[in-house]
């Protein structure tokens, strides 16, 4: 975990499973969101807020999930944020979350919230992320189906040379499999095609984005669309695809701690995240993209090709929690290690 105090930008390390700062006038967050990438909007409402001081606790998104399990009651931040849909729903189901009255949750689509304790605040479609060098003269993969006969084609090509997220490790990895086979069934013949080129596995996207810059990898496989689509803007090596016969979307979601300590400011700071106003810095100055299509124009892009691709908006709501039935869940992560053949690595 790593600890920013938000105003002079003091930077430290700080011991896990540590208690939020106590300050009368704080905000507490506890996020798997990079700063790099979430900076922008906590600097518009400091600004706009000058008097709380932000404490900004910046996680991967399994171990942000261990650490509010583990934390007391009197422990837990204001607000929570993580692009692991399915554990925020959890949570709120598991009651560490207290409803959020806020007349702007009626522009946000259903999907992008549950029992208004949940938000989600973000529109972050899953890509396949590309070297451009690597794949010069060579015909890029855009449906999940070209992509899996490509691996199945080019072998020599492949081995050793695709990145992934490790569902062990990285909770958005496992939501995003796990939503992969809900909605298709070529989800099997891709794992064994990953599993056949030897797929590298990682916790986190920038290493992988990393690695393809570098040509260690030729291809990252369901990427998270907002830090891969930043990256690709300002790294000439990098090219993004949106799969054409189906897009699986994400959504950071947000909710406030029923044991929150400085509970307007949380309010004020979620309000933020989904008022206009928010999304339109999201939208200008971040590496998020904003829900709102009017706000922001890679939203606006990403929906007016809807003719030819077909988003999937992962939903919030209960069914999230299917694939973390514990039984469920060993079965999926060792049919998915029987596939990828990880010992190979």
């Amino acid at each position: 975990m790593r600890y920013y105090f938000i105003g002079l930008w003091i930077v430290f390390s700080s011991a896990l499973f540590a208690a939020p700062k106590s300050n009368s006038n704080a905000l507490d967050i506890y996020s798997a969101t990079d700063l790099r990438a979430i900076k922008p909007l906590l600097d518009d409402y400091r600004a706009r807020h000058p008097d709380v001081q932000v404490n900004y606790h910046e996680f991967n998104t399994l171990q942000l999930y261990q650490t509010i399990k583990k934390l007391s009651l009197d422990q837990q931040p204001d607000v929570v944020i993580s692009s692991s849909m399915d554990l925020q729903v959890r949570l709120v189901n598991d009651g560490y979350a207290q409803p959020i009255k806020d007349s702007a949750l009626e522009a946000l689509p259903d999907w992008a919230k549950w029992r208004n304790e949940a938000v989600g605040f973000t529109y972050e479609p899953i890509v396949f992320v590309y070297n451009k060098q690597a794949f010069k003269g060579k015909t890029i993969p855009r449906t999940h189906e070209s992509l899996a006969l490509s691996m199945r084609s080019n072998d020599a090509f492949y081995t050793h040379k695709v990145g992934s997220y490790d569902v062990r490790r990285s909770a958005l990895g496992y939501l995003i499999a796990t939503q992969d086979e809900v909605a298709s069934s070529i989800s099997g013949r891709l794992q064994e095609s990953l599993g056949r080129t030897i797929t590298q596995v990682y916790c986190c996207t920038s290493q992988i984005l990393d690695d393809i810059a570098s040509n260690k990898l030729v291809l990252g496989y369901n990427m998270l669309g907002s830090y891969s689509l930043a990256r690709a803007k300002h790294d000439p090596r990098i090219g993004v695809v949106i799969p054409e016969d189906y897009t699986l979307v994400v959504s950071r979601v947000a909710y406030i701690s029923k044991a929150a300590k400085h509970v307007e400011n949380a309010r004020s700071f979620v309000h933020y995240l989904i008022s206009k106003h928010g999304q339109q810095v999201m939208a200008d100055k971040s590496e998020l993209i904003a829900l709102y299509p009017s706000l922001d124009p890679l939203t606006d892009r990403l929906l007016s090709i809807k003719q030819t691709i077909n988003f999937h908006p992962i939903p919030l709501g209960p069914a999230l929690m299917v694939y973390l039935d514990q039984s469920k869940k060993k079965r999926f992560i060792r049919s998915w290690e029987n596939a990828l053949s990880p010992s190979k690595q």
